[in-house]
């Protein structure tokens, strides 16, 4: 008998260890956890290039006392820059993210007319441009639609580093650098190209304001100064990287 209940408890204690060695075997065998999403707060790069249209405006006041002004009209531009932001989570209908952007645009100018002058428009000497080195904080709102597709909307503010030259007859100049407060909106929409990276296009509607230029004649002296806020539309398209 006394053998009979030890040979019992033996096989019990023979199953409960075969158990406990099957059910480590499984744990072992769980998949790796997947790896953090975009969505999990991971950092990111991005690029992008394309179009910038400037929308014709005027240096109010350009001579002192006056009231005379100049109009200026813009050529197609060429826009690029690149940010790193990260996730800040959920907000919302969609997911939140912040990021720095770094951007600059270039475009020649096309027409300028100086009321002052006879002539309509005025002739300009040689290469005029009006640029700009833009640094923005940018917030974005990126909404799930359930496709391949997601949309998003955003704002940003910064500052922005001006420069405009041109040089018209009989001779006087446009020639000024610029330290100016800008703001932005930006929508787009992204698409992933693989695990870490994703396409975008966006546009973005850009002010820069109170953009002032030196008027100079061509013996050195400056007649005024003029005033005018930039308006700029641009079309880019990108690559957003993800970081591990």
């Amino acid at each position: 008998m006394r053998k009979s209940v030890l040979a019992g408890i033996l096989a019990a204690l023979v199953a409960t260890n075969s158990n406990a060695l099957a059910a480590d075997a499984i744990v072992a065998s769980d998949p790796a956890p997947a790896p953090e999403s975009f969505d999990e707060s991971r950092f990111y790069v991005s690029g992008f290039i394309g179009a910038a249209f400037v929308d014709d405006n005027e240096f109010e006041n350009v001579v002192s006392g006056t009231g005379l002004v100049v109009d200026l009209d813009y050529d197609t531009g060429v826009f690029l820059g690149g940010a790193i932001g990260k996730q800040l989570g959920d907000f919302g209908p969609g997911s939140l993210r912040g990021e720095l952007e770094v951007s600059y645009f270039n475009s020649d100018i096309d027409r300028l007319d100086f009321t002052g002058n006879a002539a309509s428009p005025d002739a300009i000497i040689g290469d005029a441009e009006f640029s700009s080195v833009n640094l923005a904080a940018n917030f974005l709102l990126d909404f799930d639609a359930g496709g391949v597709f997601t949309p998003y909307v955003g704002a940003g503010l910064g500052i922005a580093f001006t420069d405009i030259e041109a040089v018209y007859v009989p001779g006087p100049r446009l020639d000024d650098s610029d330290t100016n407060f800008l703001l932005q909106g930006i929508i787009g929409a992204s698409a992933p190209l693989n695990d870490n990276a994703d396409v975008f296009v966006e546009g973005r509607y850009q002010r820069i304001f109170d953009v002032e230029s030196q008027r100079i004649l061509p013996n050195g002296v400056v007649t005024g100064t003029g005033e005018a806020d930039f308006d700029t539309f641009t079309v880019a398209a990108g690559l957003r990287y993800r970081l591990n």
